[in-house]
C-alpha cells in the first residue's frame, strides 16, 4: 500500500450502463490500493460513482465526462466534470446563478422531487442531509439519485462554470473511523 498522499487518479466515465459495474469495481481496486477501505466504505464509494455515473449517461451534453479521485489521508474527494447546460430546478425553485449566498433553500427536480440545499456562491451549492433536515425514507422521491450521493458522503457539493459550460460535483468522504 502506498502512503505518499494526495494521490490523484483521472478516469473517463463509461458511456454505457454495462460498464458501470466493471468500472466501480476497478475503481475501488485502485484505491484500495492506496487506502484500505472498510466494507461500508466501499459500498459507500460504490454507491456514489454508480450514481455519477448514471447522471453523466443521461445528462452529459457530449456523452463523456471525468472522474477524478483525489486520495488524501484522511478524505477520498470524487469529483465529476461534464460540459453540459447547468442543473435547473422546476419553475417554482430559485435558479442559478443565486442572488443569496450562505442561504439554505428547498428547491426541487419536478413537483414530487425535493431536496434542500445551501448556497455557496452564486453558481454552487452543497446538498444538505435530507435526514438532518428532518425528511425520512418515506419523503423520497421517484429520482432519488442526489439523496444517494448526499447520504453516502459526508460532503456533495454542486457548482457550475458559465464561461467553460462545464458542471462539477464534488464528493468528500472521510475516513476517520
Amino acid at each position: 500500500m502506498t502512503n505518499a498522499f494526495p494521490i490523484i487518479l483521472e478516469l473517463e466515465t463509461p458511456q454505457s450502463v454495462d460498464e458501470i459495474y466493471s468500472f466501480t469495481k476497478s475503481v475501488l481496486k485502485a484505491v484500495n490500493e492506496h487506502k484500505e477501505l472498510s466494507m461500508d466504505q466501499q459500498r459507500r464509494i460504490k454507491l456514489i460513482l454508480i450514481e455519477l455515473v448514471t447522471n453523466s449517461i443521461k445528462h452529459s451534453e457530449d456523452g463523456t465526462s471525468q472522474i477524478k479521485l483525489v486520495i488524501d489521508h484522511p478524505s477520498l474527494t470524487i469529483q465529476k466534470f461534464e460540459k453540459g447546460l447547468q442543473i435547473e430546478f422546476s419553475s417554482g425553485s430559485q435558479q442559478i446563478p443565486f442572488e443569496e449566498i450562505d442561504k439554505r433553500l428547498k428547491i426541487s427536480f419536478s413537483e414530487e422531487n425535493r431536496h434542500h440545499i445551501q448556497t455557496l456562491d452564486k453558481y454552487k451549492f452543497k446538498f444538505l442531509n435530507p435526514y438532518l433536515e428532518g425528511l425520512n425514507i418515506e419523503h423520497m422521491p421517484e429520482h432519488f439519485g442526489f439523496y444517494i450521493i448526499t447520504m453516502a458522503s459526508d460532503s456533495f457539493i454542486y457548482q457550475y462554470d458559465p464561461e467553460s459550460k462545464e458542471n462539477r460535483y464534488i464528493v468528500n468522504i472521510d475516513f476517520h473511523e
